[in-house]
């Protein structure tokens, strides 16, 4: 019960002041014209979020994106759903949705997903 707690609490935390940080972060880096800072920023956050889709969606993901006899499953929560993909896109254990997925971001950044391979 421990874990459903401190999830209810971060949640909380994470809805009430996620905007106002942003916010925060936004004005105070326009206002300084530090537009380094604020790219980084926010490919921060989409890393963060990319980590925390691997562990949310990590049941659906390995039902729908990978081949039941993969070795590389979602769920670790230091590891970006980019980096799954492109481990399993190696071993040939992306389902034709996992492809579909792997292709697109490819796209829009070329060899996105092995580039993404974490160890």
């Amino acid at each position: 019960m421990l874990g459903y707690l401190f999830f209810i609490i971060a949640s909380i935390l994470l809805v009430i002041f996620s905007p106002i940080g942003i916010l925060y972060t936004l004005i105070k880096s326009l206002l300084l014209f530090d537009m380094e800072y604020l790219n980084d920023y926010y490919w921060k956050i989409a890393y963060s979020l990319d980590q925390l889709g691997n562990v949310v969606m990590s049941k659906l993901f390995n039902a729908i994106f990978i081949t039941s006899y993969s070795e590389h499953l979602f769920g670790n929560p230091d590891e970006t759903i980019s980096s799954v993909l492109g481990k399993n896109y190696k071993f040939g254990t992306l389902t034709i949705f996992g492809m579909a997925l792997n292709n697109l971001l490819n796209k829009i950044d070329k060899n996105h997903t092995i580039k993404s391979i974490e160890d």
